[in-house]
């Protein structure tokens, strides 16, 4: 198995019958204690017809069962103790006051009790529940909020990833935008010689240079390896030359390491006039087929008469 669930592990796995249990054994302990009490220091009521007939105490007894099924199913949440507090006493406090409501049928209970105990824990409790559910609400909004981040994010680099990337190019199907696709120059000699680490170091510098350069109407995301893409929302031709340009140049300008030089090639293209998205993408890897066999270090834009076939290269290009 990829990843194994357990407590104390990557992810968090609740199982601990002390976790689950506790808090069930406390709420019997209590309506125990509450039992006690009443029939040791309360008269017993006269009841001058049957049990049935004299139905509250079923429907007393039927809410203090609930309450303890939704103490138990609760503790079952996989949070850490401290965000079960709130919720934990508030339910144990609430299971106090129907535990009094329940005697209440059977015993005669003094009015202050009533009062002061049966109404006022009920009030306490469904106080603190309502806290703890607050909290417990923000607690997994914000860790939502988180996952759908990190889904969207490429750890390295911190620059969205290939899913954004995609999603991104959905939201603009009709809107004019130039798309690039970059690649590190003989980005595996850089390993080879460096080893891996100076590498994501070189992909981290690349991807911060790359963020950089982000503002309202240019993105830039790494789609895999030492692969990276830019979408720049304009329909001006200049705007993404000098934003490609923009690129190359800081590209070479990057040192990594004191002595790790770098350079890029990039392909580069617009969404034509209901062109398909894949279509798009195929003249933009097209293009930077070209920049990387025809030397490398340079932009190639993408040509509108291109569907799927490299055009030739100098024998002698490496790929």
């Amino acid at each position: 198995m990829p990843f194994v669930k357990n407590e104390n592990g990557l992810f968090t796995k609740n199982e601990s019958r002390k976790t689950l249990y506790m808090p069930l054994v406390l709420s019997g302990a209590l309506c125990i204690l509450v039992m006690i009490i009443h029939l040791a220091y309360f008269p017993a009521k006269e009841i001058g017809h049957s049990w049935i007939q004299n139905s509250g105490w079923l429907f007393d007894l039927f809410q203090l069962l609930i309450l303890n099924f939704i103490l138990w199913s609760f503790n079952r949440l996989t949070v850490k103790a401290s965000q079960r507090r709130w919720i934990n006493v508030g339910l144990l406090v609430w299971i106090l006051s129907a535990a009094c409501d329940f005697m209440d049928e059977i015993i005669r209970q003094p009015q202050w009790l009533g009062y002061y105990i049966e109404d006022l824990t009920r009030l306490i409790g469904m106080l603190c529940v309502a806290v703890g559910v607050y909290l417990i609400v923000h607690y997994v909004n914000d860790k939502y909020a988180d996952a759908s981040i990190d889904s969207y994010r490429d750890e390295l680099t911190n620059l969205p990833n290939r899913r954004y990337f995609r999603r991104v190019l959905l939201d603009l199907q009709s809107v004019n935008y130039y798309v690039f696709f970059i690649d590190i120059d003989l980005f595996k000699k850089i390993n080879d010689k460096y080893g891996h680490d100076i590498g994501d170091e070189v992909l981290r510098a690349f991807g911060q240079m790359l963020g950089e350069l982000s503002e309202n109407n240019v993105i830039a995301a790494r789609i895999g390896g030492e692969e990276f893409a830019v979408i720049v929302q304009t329909s001006v031709f200049e705007e993404a030359q000098s934003t490609a340009e923009k690129i190359l140049t800081r590209s070479r300008e990057l040192v990594v390491n004191d002595e790790v030089r770098l350079t890029v090639s990039m392909g580069a293209g617009n969404k034509r006039e209901n062109e398909s998205q894949e279509s798009l993408l195929k003249r933009v890897d097209i293009a930077l087929y070209r920049a990387k066999s025809w030397g490398r270090n340079r932009i190639e834009w993408a040509s509108s008469q291109e569907h799927g076939v490299p055009q030739a290269c100098p024998e002698n290009a490496v790929s």
